[in-house]
């Protein structure tokens, strides 16, 4: 499962899934962006950054602890671990999220401008709250190298996902709400896969929910400082939405979320299978060579630059290539956000790179340094935004991204190079 042949098989599986999955996405963007007007695009946008705030906020920076936990266990360690995780957000968060249903109008007032309506942050919350369970079991697939099933998972709920936003937009009209329940029926489907998974995989043999819930301030504790690092994250990647949304118009936002799209869709297509076939090969590989994880990190770093390179050329050819095809495909109203992606590309580029930077530092459990390296990065990115937006606009928000990114990505290296003194 952890050779390198596999890994190459894996990213393949992997990015074909993408292709797929994220080509329905695509082919339905301009009926969505048809439907729907520029403003309610930019409040798509907005509930979507929601969810990914909530869905952090809400999981604990649990699944990120098991990411520096999971290579270190044992089969019976693992599955124990995945059980006391499950329990422990079960028990906070089910409580949490009836709280949050009766604070509708302050999430719509604070996090909404008040645009927002009560139905749709019903269904935002409810799908906030699944995102834990749907994320955990693809996490557990990713880490077990299962990538044809992971694959077809996802890509059966795409279609699901794409079937119920042509019937819920375009047959029953239902605007920006449509969109997040064809997200949460689709969610559905992923856990009841999820659930079979549990039960085949016996991992409920292990399950102790009473001795999960106690060592429950343990996961808190450990987790916690994941919780601003995934924060970061998210700001550093789309909190840009939030001050262009107070600083300029939401028509701007729905033009600038159109242009990031293509660099969602680099994310999907080649960050994410790398992430999901390489990286798991990587820290096993570490894992089992701890006497001479120095000469295995040289080898990923020679991997980074020969990947950073073929993607910069990649994705500069790409974009003179497509860039015709997508004035074509893109309703004329979104036209001005073509002249933005090949910015954004640049900066999901140096991102890229950052995973590969990244990975020794996560085997060795450097957290502190990985939560300050986001923060860092977070920050420059808020400032950037608001020197620059009120004189360039979107674009003030594009050269933002690719600044900061351009910044964590060198840290990271820096970080590394001062690190590997100490093995």
């Amino acid at each position: 499962m952890f050779k390198i042949s596999g890994v190459i098989k894996n990213f393949f599986i992997y990015s074909f899934g993408s292709v797929f999955q994220k080509g329905i996405s695509i082919f339905i963007a301009p009926i969505v962006m048809r439907l729907l007007t520029p403003a309610d695009y930019g409040l798509l946008s907005l509930a979507t950054s929601f969810i990914s705030i909530l869905a952090t906020v809400a999981g604990l920076g649990m699944r990120q602890l098991l990411s520096i936990e999971y290579f270190h266990c044992d089969v019976d360690g693992r599955q124990k671990i995945v059980n006391d995780i499950i329990s422990v957000y079960s028990f906070l968060m089910i409580p949490f999220f009836i709280l949050l249903f009766f604070c509708m109008p302050l999430i719509n007032k604070y996090f909404f401008v008040g645009q927002a309506f009560n139905f749709l942050i019903f269904i935002v919350l409810l799908v906030s709250f699944l995102h834990f369970f749907i994320d955990l079991f693809y996490q557990i697939l990713q880490y077990q190298g299962k990538s044809i099933r992971l694959t077809v998972i996802q890509t059966v709920s795409a279609i699901l996902l794409f079937s119920l936003n042509l019937l819920f937009l375009y047959c029953f009209g239902w605007g920006v709400s449509g969109v997040f329940v064809s997200r949460f029926v689709s969610m559905w489907f992923v856990l009841l896969f999820g659930i079979y998974f549990y039960v085949s995989q016996l991992y409920h043999v292990n399950l102790k929910f009473t001795s999960s819930i106690q060592k429950g301030f343990w996961y808190v504790k450990k987790g916690l400082p994941f919780v601003p690092r995934v924060l970061f994250g998210w700001i550093l990647a789309v909190g840009d939405r939030w001050i262009l949304a107070k600083y300029s118009t939401m028509q701007n936002v729905g033009i600038y979320s159109v242009a990031d799209l293509f660099g969602q869709v680099f994310h999907l297509v080649i960050i994410i299978p790398i992430s999901y076939a390489y990286l798991p090969y990587l820290l096993e590989k570490f894992a089992a060579n701890k006497k001479n994880l120095l000469s295995i990190e040289f080898w990923n770093q020679r991997n980074m630059i020969c990947v950073m390179v073929f993607m910069f050329l990649f994705v500069t050819v790409g974009y003179i290539v497509c860039k015709p095809l997508a004035f074509w495909i893109i309703p004329s109203k979104y036209h001005s956000a073509i002249g933005y992606v090949w910015l954004l590309l640049i900066g999901y580029v140096f991102l890229l790179g950052s995973y590969f930077a990244s990975a020794f530092l996560h085997f060795q459990k450097r957290v502190w340094f990985l939560l300050l390296s986001l923060f860092l990065s977070a920050m420059l990115n808020i400032v950037l935004n608001i020197l620059l937006i009120g004189y360039l606009q979107i674009l003030g928000c594009v050269v933002a991204t690719l600044v900061s990114y351009l910044f964590y990505f060198g840290i990271t290296v820096v970080y590394n190079v001062y690190r590997r003194k100490f093995v």
